[in-house]
């Protein structure tokens, strides 16, 4: 896997994402500092300042399985964990206290400071996460069953399936074809 695929809909979902498949993932875009600085630039959250990115990795691999919990949930109907949403709500709230306000498209939006740091994107992500819980819609949430990609289904018709149609939906569609040719 060398492209990044970003196919949540939201910056919460895509950084759930970033492992291709669960419960066994065969790449994972947290895994080293270039390939965390490679899908941040792709999801249009660059890190510049790549530095104590390494150090920074596991806890961005536990905010990933967080929000996944979290999403994951309410995707098939479920209660989100008490516990993943107080982590989610205590980093928001750290990104707060470090943030601040700027004018923004007749709003505001929070902002912070440069360099751009791998705590930044966390804090963003955590943002992304608290607007999503808050705001919804939540009942546009979905998971993939071939992956387990968790989505907001944002299509007209609101029967979105699969991650994405090239990846997951066409080999899906591909193996109901050929086990019905087969019986």
């Amino acid at each position: 896997m060398t492209e990044v695929e970003l196919v949540g809909n939201a910056l919460c979902l895509d950084f759930a994402n970033t492992v291709n498949a669960r419960p066994v993932a065969r790449h994972d875009w947290l895994g080293t500092p270039e390939e965390a600085v490679t899908w941040a630039a792709a999801a249009g959250h660059p890190i510049g300042d790549p530095d104590g990115l390494a150090a920074a990795l596991p806890d961005a691999r536990r905010l990933r399985e967080t929000v996944f919990r979290v999403f994951e949930a309410l995707a098939q109907g479920g209660r989100a964990p008490g516990p993943d949403l107080g982590a989610v709500l205590a980093l928001h709230g750290d990104g707060i206290a470090h943030g601040g306000l700027a004018e923004a498209d007749g709003g505001f939006r929070l902002t912070w400071g440069t360099p751009r740091t791998v705590r930044v994107l966390l804090w963003e992500v955590a943002a992304s996460a608290v607007e999503l819980l808050t705001h919804g819609p939540l009942d546009r949430l979905g998971s993939c069953p071939s992956c387990c990609w968790v989505f907001l289904d944002v299509s007209k018709n609101r029967r979105r399936r699969w991650c994405s149609m090239t990846t997951c939906g066409s080999r899906d569609k591909s193996r109901r074809y050929y086990a019905g040719r087969s019986s």
